[in-house]
C-alpha cells in the first residue's frame, strides 16, 4: 500500500554528484480550489456542499409522496366548500367534470397508475439509498487487517518496533481517508471520469483477492469471447477512459492486450460471484484504492489552478527572507571513485577494470589532496586524477545552487570560503576534494527559474496547510491502539547458509 504522492519538479543535476535520493521533488498532495490564504480556501465549495446537503435532506420518500397526496385532496375539498356560495355554477361544473372523469376511468387503469406511482417513488428511494457516501471510518480490527494483510513483513516488523513509524502510517492513512471523504462530500465520486477509475480499481482489488485465493487461476478463451459478446464496446471504452494504456493497444499487440483485459474482467466477475468483495481484507483494500482515486482527483483539481494561489507580494517576501537558498557557488572538485569504471571499448568480460575498494580510494584521494594543499594547480590535478567524466575536462568545475548536489557534497562546498580546499568528502560515489572558487548572489525573484522555485515551495505549504485543515476537521476515525503483531509468513524459513542469503562477511 502506498500512501504517498509525487510532484513534477525536476531540479538540475550534474554528472559529478547527481542527487539520486535527495533531488528536489516536492510532495504533491492536497484538496480543492484554494484562495491565497489557507483559511479562505474552498469557501465556495463548502457553500455548495451545504446547499447539496439541504437538497438531499429535502428529497421525497414514499411516505412524503403519500402525505402530500392526502394534503392535496383535503385542501381541494375545503376550497370547494368555502367557495360554494360565491361560485356555485363554476363549482358545479368543476365537480361534475371531476366526477365524470373518476367514474369513467376503468378500475384496471387506476390500479396501473397507482402501481406506476409506487414504482417511481420506490426508484427514488432506492436511488437515494444506493448513492449514500462510503464510510471511511476504520475500526481497531480494520487497522489490524490493513497492517497484517497490506504491508510487507519487513515493514510490519519495522513499525512494530518503532512508534514513530507507526505514527507515520496512521498519519498517512488518516490524511488519505479524510481528503477522500471530503472529496466524496463534494461529489467527486459522481464524476464520470472518476467513476471509471473507481470501477477499474474495484476490479483490480477483486482480481487480487481472487488470485490470492486461487493462485493457479486459468481463464479460457471461450470465457473471454463470451464476455466481449455481452460487452462489445467495453474494451474501446476502457481505452478512451485510460489514455495511459492506449499505446499498449497499438498494432499487433492490441489483440493480446484485449485478451488480457478480457481475462481481467472475467476474473473480477468470478470474484463478485463468490462475494470476495465482502472479505474483510479485500473490502479494506478496495476502500484504500477508492480513497486513493478520490484523493488524486481532488489534488489534481487543486494543481490545475495552483499557480493562482501565490501572489507576487508573497514571492517577493519569501525571496527576501530566504536569500541564502538561492545563492550559487562556483567550485572545482576531484572525485576518486569507488564505483565500477565504465567498460573499456572492445574489452572482453573478464578484462573489465575493477572498482577501487574504499581503502584504496581513500589512500589515493589523500595523496591527491596533499598535492593540492602544496599548491599544485587544482584544475590540472582534476584533469589528471578525477573520475568524474562530467567535469574532468573542465578542471572539475561546476556552478550550482542548493538542492542540485548530493547533501554531503553540497554541505561541504557551501561551508568553504573562496580559495579554500576541503578535507576528503565521502559520498555514495567515492571521495571528493573540493575547492571553492567563487560565491554568487542568486538571481532575483524576477528570474523565471527562481520564481517557479518559490511558487512551488509556497504552493506546497498552502496545500499542506489545507490538507491539515481538512484532516483536523474530519470526522473520519482511524484508531491508533491496534495490535502490531507481525503476521507469520506462510513461506518456510530459509537456512542462514542458503545460497540466496547474502554473506555477512565484510
Amino acid at each position: 500500500m502506498t500512501l504517498d504522492s509525487t510532484n513534477d519538479k525536476q531540479p538540475e543535476t550534474t554528472d559529478a554528484t547527481p542527487d539520486v535520493d535527495a533531488q528536489a521533488t516536492p510532495e504533491s498532495a492536497a484538496p480543492p480550489a484554494v484562495t491565497s490564504d489557507a483559511d479562505a480556501i474552498d469557501a465556495s465549495a463548502e457553500a455548495a456542499a451545504e446547499s447539496h446537503e439541504a437538497d438531499a435532506d429535502a428529497e421525497p420518500t414514499i411516505e412524503d409522496a403519500e402525505a402530500a397526496e392526502v394534503a392535496h385532496d383535503e385542501a381541494a375539498h375545503h376550497a370547494a366548500a368555502d367557495g360554494e356560495d360565491d361560485k356555485a355554477p363554476h363549482a358545479a361544473t368543476v365537480s361534475s367534470a371531476a366526477a365524470a372523469t373518476k367514474t369513467s376511468m376503468p378500475t384496471k387503469a387506476v390500479a396501473a397508475v397507482l402501481l406506476l406511482a409506487f414504482v417511481g417513488a420506490a426508484f427514488i428511494f432506492i436511488q437515494r439509498s444506493s448513492s449514500k457516501p462510503v464510510s471511511y471510518n476504520l475500526s481497531k480490527h480494520d487497522m489490524e487487517v490493513i497492517f497484517q494483510e497490506m504491508l510487507p513483513p519487513q515493514q510490519q516488523a519495522q513499525m512494530a518496533s518503532s512508534p514513530d513509524d507507526k505514527k507515520k502510517l496512521l498519519d498517512e492513512v488518516r490524511k488519505l481517508l479524510s481528503v477522500a471523504a471530503y472529496a466524496e462530500s463534494e461529489g467527486y465520486a459522481q464524476r464520470p471520469e472518476v467513476q471509471q477509475q473507481l470501477a477499474l480499481q474495484t476490479d483490480l482489488g477483486l482480481n487480487e483477492a481472487y488470485r490470492k485465493k486461487y493462485p493457479d487461476v486459468q481463464v479460457k478463451d471461450e470465457e473471454i469471447n463470451a464476455y466481449y459478446q455481452s460487452h462489445p464496446n467495453e474494451f474501446d471504452t476502457f481505452l478512451q477512459s485510460n489514455p495511459q494504456f492506449q499505446q499498449r493497444a497499438q498494432g499487433p499487440q492490441r489483440d493480446q492486450f484485449k485478451k488480457q483485459y478480457g481475462e481481467f474482467k472475467v476474473v473480477a466477475d468470478r470474484a463478485r460471484q463468490e462475494k470476495l468483495d465482502q472479505d474483510e481484507a479485500a473490502r479494506l483494500e478496495m476502500l484504500i484504492k477508492r480513497a486513493d482515486v478520490l484523493n488524486n482527483a481532488y489534488l489534481g483539481d487543486l494543481e490545475k489552478n495552483a499557480d493562482k494561489l501565490v501572489s507576487d507580494a508573497e514571492i517577493e517576501q519569501y525571496y527576501n527572507q530566504h536569500q541564502g537558498e538561492f545563492e550559487e557557488v562556483r567550485a572545482r572538485h576531484i572525485l576518486i571513485s569507488t564505483q565500477p569504471p565504465p567498460p573499456a571499448p572492445g574489452a572482453k568480460p573478464g578484462e573489465q577494470p575493477k572498482a577501487l575498494s574504499k581503502e584504496e580510494a581513500r589512500k589515493k584521494a589523500e595523496e591527491v589532496l596533499a598535492k593540492a594543499r602544496k599548491g599544485e594547480d587544482f584544475a590540472a590535478l582534476a584533469k589528471q586524477y578525477s573520475d568524474d567524466p562530467g567535469s574532468k575536462d573542465k578542471g572539475g568545475e561546476y556552478t550550482f545552487s542548493k538542492g542540485q548536489m548530493v547533501p554531503e557534497f553540497e554541505t561541504a562546498a557551501f561551508a568553504l570560503q573562496p580559495g579554500q580546499i576541503s578535507d576528503l568528502v565521502e559520498t555514495q560515489f567515492g571521495y571528493h576534494i573540493i575547492k571553492l572558487e567563487e560565491r554568487k548572489g542568486g538571481a532575483g525573484p524576477s528570474d523565471q527559474k527562481v520564481r517557479q522555485q518559490i511558487i512551488g515551495k509556497l504552493k506546497k505549504d498552502k496545500i499542506d496547510a489545507k490538507i491539515d485543515e481538512i484532516t483536523k476537521n474530519s470526522k473520519v476515525t482511524v484508531p491508533d491502539d491496534f495490535d502490531t503483531t507481525v503476521k507469520q509468513s506462510d513461506q518456510p524459513a530459509i537456512p542462514p547458509n542458503h545460497p540466496s542469503v547474502p554473506s555477512q562477511k565484510q
